[in-house]
């Protein structure tokens, strides 16, 4: 990093405060990863937090204070917690609607069966990660989350894609059971990272089109059935009736065969 002298020069030069934040892109990338956690490239939302932030502390900045570096990335620092505080509260705030509808749903009609309970898969995300109830469910949720990262998507995009009503929750529930059920689907998720849509769509009897539109929802249902995740796979009460059901099914046509 240049000199602190610069960034004192470029808080009141403005046309000088551009060539020192573009001559310092790399020092704004490599701290925007660090905090991170990830490599944060400039098509991320975190470079252009890290941006902002960058030019907040070249105005803020008193050489009395330390040294500049040291003080941006502290700032860039606490600008990247609060936008992701600020995306936990996003989702949270979503899934509290979804759960408001629920309860109403409880008020007019009585107990609510399980598949109509279960909110979707976001609703144990955002649970943990507003309470943080336990460090169980918070080293769940990050494992969990590297795991969907490989499939080209986050915890936060589910809230924005998990099914609404009852029926497309159903088709959802149907199809994500089939494919933790189905050993040669699962394997192919896994290989190819994935979804098999048409293949699914015969195993489960859900259309492609449902299937296509919830891919991510889907996705990470099976997933977290068929991984090391007990907190978060116990909001999933629904599908695993559905695996339960089709166990049954399968039992059933099993015995019927055998005693033909």
């Amino acid at each position: 990093m240049q000199s602190s002298s610069q960034a004192v020069r470029a808080k009141e030069d403005e046309p000088f405060l551009e060539r020192f934040i573009e001559a310092h892109e790399g020092f704004i990338l490599r701290t925007a990863s660090r905090h991170a956690g990830h490599t944060v490239t400039r098509s991320d939302d975190e470079y252009s937090v890290a941006l902002m932030a960058f030019y907040e502390a070249v105005k803020g900045y008193d050489p009395a204070g330390g040294p500049f570096g040291a003080y941006a990335s502290l700032v860039i620092g606490r600008r990247l917690a609060d936008y992701y505080r600020a995306q936990r509260a996003s989702v949270l705030s979503s899934v509290q609607r979804l759960c408001w509808d629920e309860e109403k749903q409880l008020y007019r009609e009585g107990p609510i069966e399980e598949d109509a309970a279960d909110a979707g898969v976001q609703l144990a995300v955002v649970e943990k990660l507003g309470e943080m109830r336990t460090v169980c469910a918070a080293e769940e949720i990050e494992n969990a989350d590297e795991q969907f990262a490989k499939y080209g998507f986050s915890f936060y995009d589910l809230a924005s894609c998990s099914p609404k009503s009852d029926k497309t929750r159903r088709g959802c529930g149907m199809a994500a059971a089939a494919l933790s059920r189905s050993s040669l689907l699962a394997a192919s998720l896994r290989r190819t990272h994935e979804l098999p849509v048409r293949a699914l769509a015969k195993e489960s009897g859900v259309s492609a089109r449902l299937i296509e539109r919830h891919r991510n929802y889907i996705v990470a249902a099976a997933l977290l059935l068929d991984g090391d995740y007990p907190v978060l796979s116990s909001y999933l009460g629904s599908i695993r009736r559905y695996l339960h059901e089709a166990e049954g099914q399968n039992g059933r046509e099993t015995a019927v065969c055998a005693q033909s």
